[in-house]
């Protein structure tokens, strides 16, 4: 729905004119954002005609450090206008509101809003020195000196504002009348129409921040639009009302069918991929299961003796298959009965082991005590003595 908004933004409160200019055209570090429909540049001094952006360099070079090097418009268009609609407007506007006495940079702008519907709007960026017979000629030093181009005071009267609202709106309603559109808008505000429905869903500022303040005051305005969108406008009647919502109505239906084939399409093609996957899955592991039991009864038929048991339960599994392949059941069982018997010898030989350092302790307790029985029994030997029995040992001496 088309709506009136018209707000005045002066250098004072903004960044450098050049950056601005660079950023309402996407030019720059700037071009990247996209969202950009129309820029044209005009009026221009006979040294920035070539590069418009020229004269936007000049201003904050030799305009004075207290002065506005730029005053701003920004507006919005009316969504029920097509882009080579809206582009008509904008040219219209800025042709009414600066005629040819005022160097400008507009562009127009077309993001994505909250609801998901373009939100168009356009930048009007000029400057309030005059550009006339006796200046446009001048060097870019000289056009910002006071003995240059003059400001025209007519940007600081109080009711500028609501002199250039008022055209704005003319000119809107114009626009939807030429296209074909009953919409119209009116300048005053909700109260000043008697529309006490309205002026009573007036948005509050919101806060920064995403702290629950600010989160609540968002879904209350959210809240507020949505109540103000339901309101029937005061310029339609009944009826266009009525077909104003179904179509809308159908427009939602349509777009929430869309979405809903497109998920399904999703969905149908991850099913399939999980299937596929699935198969996948089952034929590799009933080929890792045939591998193990085939590795298993290897390692078991080549055992030692002790093994005999567990071979010939494995001999006579052998005998038990039927021909044909096994089922992925049957493979479960084999495997599960490996697993047993895996296990039963793994607890069969930890015992064993348990049982040989058990017989290595009580052999080398038994070995201490012989020793220590002995010792006891046997005399200490003089060590004169032990000393004649080392040398005969090794050939020495003749005797004891």
């Amino acid at each position: 729905m088309a709506i009136v908004h018209v707000s005045f933004k002066s250098s004072s409160k903004a960044p450098p004119a050049a950056a601005h200019a660079q950023y309402i055209a996407r030019e720059g570090q700037y071009q990247q954002r996209g969202g950009v429909e129309l820029v044209e540049s005009g009026n221009m001094p006979e040294f920035a005609q070539a590069d418009p952006h020229a004269f936007w360099v000049a201003a904050d070079a030799h305009e004075r450090a207290n002065g506005r090097t730029y005053t701003e418009l920004q507006i919005a268009l009316p969504r029920e206008l097509n882009p080579t609609q809206r582009e008509e407007l904008a040219r219209e506007a800025t042709r009414e509101l600066l005629g040819d006495r005022f160097a400008y940079t507009m562009a127009v702008h077309t993001p994505l809003a909250k609801d998901n519907i373009e939100q168009p709007h356009m930048h009007l960026m000029f400057s309030e020195r005059a550009v006339d017979a006796s200046t446009r000629g001048l060097a870019e030093d000289r056009f910002f000196k006071r003995n240059g181009a003059k400001k025209d005071p007519a940007w600081n009267d109080r009711n500028k504002p609501d002199e250039v609202r008022e055209k704005w709106v003319e000119m809107m309603n114009g626009a939807m009348q030429k296209a074909g559109i009953e919409l119209r808008v009116d300048a005053r505000s909700w109260a000043e129409q008697g529309r006490e429905d309205l002026a009573a869903l007036v948005e509050e500022k919101t806060l920064r921040g995403d702290g629950p303040e600010a989160l609540e005051r968002l879904a209350h305005i959210a809240e507020q639009r949505q109540m103000r969108a339901e309101l029937p406008a005061p310029h339609l009647d009944q009826a266009a009302a009525v077909q104003d919502l179904e179509k809308r109505a159908e427009q939602e239906v349509v777009r929430i069918e869309q979405r809903r084939d497109a998920e399904v399409s999703i969905l149908d093609k991850l099913i399939e991929k999980a299937r596929e996957l699935a198969v996948e899955v089952k034929e590799r592991t009933t080929e890792f299961a045939r591998n193990v039991v085939d590795r298993v009864e290897s390692f078991f038929g080549a055992g030692k003796q002790e093994n005999l048991p567990f071979t010939a339960s494995l001999k006579e599994q052998e005998q038990a298959r039927s021909p044909s392949p096994p089922s992925e059941e049957q493979l479960e069982k084999s495997l599960a009965g490996l697993d047993q018997r895996i296990a039963m010898r793994e607890s069969f030989d930890a015992q064993l082991a348990g049982l040989d350092k058990r017989m290595e302790a009580e052999a080398r307790a038994l070995q201490e005590k012989e020793l220590s029985r002995s010792q006891e029994i046997s005399p200490a030997r003089p060590e004169k003595e032990i000393e004649i029995e080392h040398e005969h040992s090794r050939g020495f001496g003749i005797g004891r």
